[in-house]
């Protein structure tokens, strides 16, 4: 495709007529006509100097930079359509407007397009449908025989203006047709929309799939989810499909349910008869009609409205009605669709004009503040916005108005007080939609006693809970109808996990929750009950034997637990940690292992000695304090920080010691031995280990004597090149494993054989060793072990002479163990990335690498392993003797000013910009 065109562009959009039905009847034969028609129509716009944008189900999106260019390559097309001959016989629609074009990503985007789509739409197979701005731009260019027809004004769905449209005629093409299908050819009264339709294909499709089916459709939602606006597109589908009309009853300006007869009799013209129950009236009329209703915003006359719903349906076989509300009417025959927040963007990387949210943000700024447009800049902001208000479409659409105060920076700087934020909707709304506030306040108030006091108290939760849960803070009297009474009413949401249910407001309730649950001053009895619940769940699951250095627990399902409540156990660490240290300190014990098994450990870090220093001076605690120092130990070591992990286990070693609890002290001085290790004191290694190695075998604790053995083979080669010792500590470690039972354990083991098996220079026992030990680690959900699997066959790799394979696993890695937290990890993979590229003739690129490697280093404090120290000597000695002393310099002062992010991109071949020095 070449560049495309910008400015004013013509847009044409085709579409097959009936192209469902075709499908359904010849499924075989489509697939060779619709290839046919596509290369009809790419020759026929590509002829005429257009280009295809896309193809678009079974149509082709195509611009021109002139209209009639255009109008040549649609009068082109359906004359080789009308010859091709094709079976099935396929007639096409095409729709042509002139506009402003909006090109982003290679995509177009604005009203232009939309229009040019509505005038498509509301055609005929074998029609040419042209806007007034086309028709006129291209009249006096048409050939002799070839005229327009004036077919007047026409309302278009989702357009605000309506269009004065043509039909071009050419005497060789069909030229009689029906009248065209837009709102104005058919009886109904919905409201022109001012605004744009955003987004909603998924939905509307499953919508009319599940009306075709059903006589009652009631689309629920909280409140500012799109229900109405969906309903109304909905309804604008099915015109051609009620020959007696499609009508709107709005309901929301009524309080007295006693009113919704007369109002729906008054949208249907329909007038009170002496002696008759209005009633009675409406349903004579409706009896014999083809009809939609729409029933818009039942929530506050529910019971009404199912009763008159009820009536009309038994009463009327040809009716069918949308309901729209915050809850289901609950009547025989009634079809539930729950309409979902707008599409949200993962990450603020992401064209955030493929999702809906950020489409509404960026449509509803632009018309609020003309000067508005969507930035690099200001792209990760907009999805934040449209992320934190859950894709709320009402919150959104306020949030976009507030570009003309503020950037999109500050209104998400904002959001914490978005209730204070989010006001001055449209003055023509209804009261409850102008500020994000009155929606929800809307709703509360629907809310009697129980389902209030429920929603204020689970606002509590972090993350979703579940049903136990939920009962252990709203109270057992309350939980069941109160819970029940927020799912109804669209203000709960409920998911199925692992077979369960699982409950979770959107974050904009829970935010309003929070300051009811703050002002009804139940805040304190509520948090304490939810520390209280997940600090009793968590001690209630069975007793584990730890695996590794008080940490690592296998138990899959366990650990997932955790995982599903991670924010929650999040907030009541925060809560305890600062009303509750006694409780936190128990609770940090159990989600520290959590954190460690799954890799969270900057995390654990920070938590341990948070709730360490508050815990301190808390009496008889030793024994808990010594464990919590086994997490912080465990954790720093993960992440290269030895000297505070040494010095944590040694803390937790001397407060074992005061109690007797040589257990504890056994895997604390494992984890010193470890760190020893890295720091290269091996004498204090051996000296922890002999000790640790004792208490294992005296305990009779057969994994912790696995894991001690594996460390002393570690110890072995590292330390003292003994590689027939280190042999013969993992093989004896690895004999245990059936009395072990531990993935761990048996993980870690078969990790020290394969690092013994790859010194010896047996790389087929390496490679299997190291590729059985991470796919363990994959199962238990251990990332950090399963990385450092990869990473150490790289190592074998590399020292036996292959390169390619090792670049390849060291590229991979790190992004890996940067999303991972483990900058250490970071730094050593990219030095040995550039002892690689330094013996493939990239020595300047090695050197740029190794001096942002240096630099992460510094910042983090990383000291080398004393073998890894030995191998940076003598790599960057190789390195002088291929450089000059002013490139080397000039290529390592490069990469000392580098991000790590920055460093990562060079490392895996995404180059910075040369400097022109090199």
């Amino acid at each position: 495709m070449g560049k495309l065109p910008t400015g004013t562009v013509t847009f044409l959009f085709t579409d097959i007529e009936g192209s469902t039905q075709l499908w359904e009847k010849h499924p075989e034969a489509m697939k060779g006509a619709l290839a046919r028609h596509d290369s009809i129509l790419r020759e026929a716009i590509e002829a005429n100097g257009g280009q295809v944008i896309k193809t678009t189900g079974d149509g082709i999106h195509g611009v021109f930079e002139k209209a009639v260019d255009a109008v040549h390559a649609t009068i082109m097309a359906q004359r080789a359509l009308k010859d091709s001959k094709l079976n099935p016989p396929i007639k096409v629609r095409m729709g042509l407007h002139t506009g402003e074009a909006e090109l982003r990503a290679d995509d177009y985007h604005g009203q232009a397009l939309n229009r040019a789509a509505r005038m498509m739409a509301v055609g005929h197979g074998g029609q040419i449908l042209l806007s007034s701005v086309t028709a006129e731009l291209a009249r006096e260019h048409l050939p002799a025989e070839v005229s327009l027809l004036d077919l007047g004004e026409h309302r278009l769905r989702d357009l605000v203006r309506s269009e004065h449209i043509f039909q071009l005629l050419a005497p060789d093409l069909q030229n009689e047709f029906p009248p065209i299908q837009s709102l104005s050819a058919f009886r109904n009264n919905l409201p022109p929309q001012l605004t744009s339709f955003i987004g909603r294909e998924r939905e509307l499709q499953a919508a009319q799939k599940l009306l075709a089916s059903t006589r009652l459709l009631t689309l629920i939602g909280p409140g500012g989810t799109g229900k109405t606006r969906l309903s109304l597109r909905l309804a604008a589908e099915q015109l051609s499909e009620f020959k007696d009309g499609v009508w709107l009853v709005e309901l929301a300006p009524l309080s007295d349910p006693a009113l919704i007869p007369s109002t729906i009799a008054s949208v249907l013209q329909l007038h009170e008869v002496p002696g008759l129950p209005l009633m009675t009236i409406v349903i004579d009329y409706l009896c014999a009609k083809q009809l939609l209703l729409i029933l818009d915003n039942c929530e506050h006359l529910v019971e009404a409205s199912a009763q008159i719903a009820d009536q009309l349906l038994h009463a009327c076989p040809q009716l069918k009605i949308i309901a729209s509300s915050r809850e289901a009417l609950g009547i025989d025959g009634e079809t539930v669709y729950r309409v979902p927040s707008l599409s949200l963007p993962d990450s603020p990387y992401q064209s955030l004009m493929e999702y809906e949210s950020t489409q509404l943000f960026i449509d509803r700024a632009a018309k609020a503040e003309p000067r508005f447009h969507l930035t690099d800049h200001n792209a990760s902001s907009i999805a934040q916005i449209c992320q934190r208000l859950d894709g709320i479409p009402l919150a959104i659409e306020l949030a976009a108005a507030r570009v003309k105060l503020f950037t999109p920076e500050q209104i998400a700087e904002r959001l914490d007080d978005r209730f204070k934020l989010l006001t001055g909707g449209s003055r023509t709304a209804l009261p409850r939609q102008q500020t994000l506030r009155a929606l929800i306040d809307w709703s509360y108030q629907s809310l009697n006693e129980t389902e209030q006091r429920a929603l204020r108290r689970l606002a509590v939760f972090s993350g979703g809970w579940t049903y136990e849960a939920g009962e252990a803070v709203v109270g057992e009297s309350d939980a069941l109808d109160g819970l029940l009474g927020l799912v109804n009413k669209s203000l709960v949401n409920v998911e199925e996990q692992d077979g369960k249910s699982r409950y979770r407001f959107l974050e904009t309730i829970r935010q309003y929750a929070m300051e009811k649950l703050l002002e009804s001053g139940e805040a304190i009895e509520s948090r304490d009950r939810h520390l209280d619940y997940f600090l009793q769940s968590t001690q209630q699951a069975p007793q584990r034997e730890q695996k590794i250095f008080g940490a690592l627990p296998d138990d899959t399902e366990w650990m997932d637990h955790m995982e599903s409540e991670h924010d929650n156990l999040r907030a009541a660490l925060e809560w305890s940690a600062s009303n509750h240290p006694d409780k936190a300190l128990r609770l940090i014990y159990t989600v520290g292992n959590f954190w460690v098994g799954r890799d969270y450990n900057v995390e654990a870090r920070g938590w341990c000695q948070t709730i360490l220093e508050r815990a301190k001076p808390l009496p008889n605690r030793e024994g808990e304090l010594a464990r919590v120092y086994g997490i912080l130990g465990w954790s720093s070591i993960a992440v290269g920080d030895h000297k505070t992990g040494r010095e944590a286990a040694e803390m937790g070693i001397a407060l074992s010691r005061k109690i007797d609890d040589t257990t504890t002290m056994g895997r604390l001085l494992g984890l010193v031995a470890l760190a020893s290790i890295f720091q290269g004191d091996f004498p204090a290694a051996e000296n922890a280990l002999v000790d640790a190695e004792r208490i294992a075998r005296q305990t009779g604790l057969d994994s912790q004597l696995a894991t001690v053995l594996t460390t002393r083979a570690q110890l072995a080669f590292a330390g003292y090149g003994d590689l027939v010792q280190a042999k013969a500590y993992v093989e004896e470690a690895l004999s245990l494993a059936p009395s072990v039972q531990n993935e761990w354990a048996t993980a870690f083991s078969l990790f020290g054989m394969a690092r013994v098996a790859g010194l010896m220079g047996d790389l087929r026992t390496a490679r299997a060793k190291f590729l059985e030990s991470a796919d363990l680690a994959r199962k238990m959900g251990n990332k950090r072990q399963m990385y450092s699997c990869y990473s150490e066959l790289a190592h074998v790799l590399r020292e036996n002479g292959d390169l390619e394979e090792p670049l390849a696993i060291y590229q991979d890695l790190l992004p890996k163990w940067r999303d991972l937290g483990h900058r250490a990890a970071v730094a050593h993979e990219l030095e040995c990335i550039a002892y690689i590229l330094s013996k493939k003739d990239e020595a300047q690129r090695a050197v740029t690498i190794l001096g942002a490697a240096d630099t992460l280093r510094k910042r983090i404090g990383s000291v080398a392993t004393p073998l890894e120290l030995a191998e940076y000597e003598k790599e960057v000695t190789a390195l002088r003797a291929i450089l000059t002393e002013d490139t080397l310099k000039r290529a390592w002062e490069r990469g000392q000013t580098l991000t790590m992010d920055e460093a990562i991109a060079v490392a895996t071949r995404v180059d910075l910009p040369d400097d022109g020095n090199d």
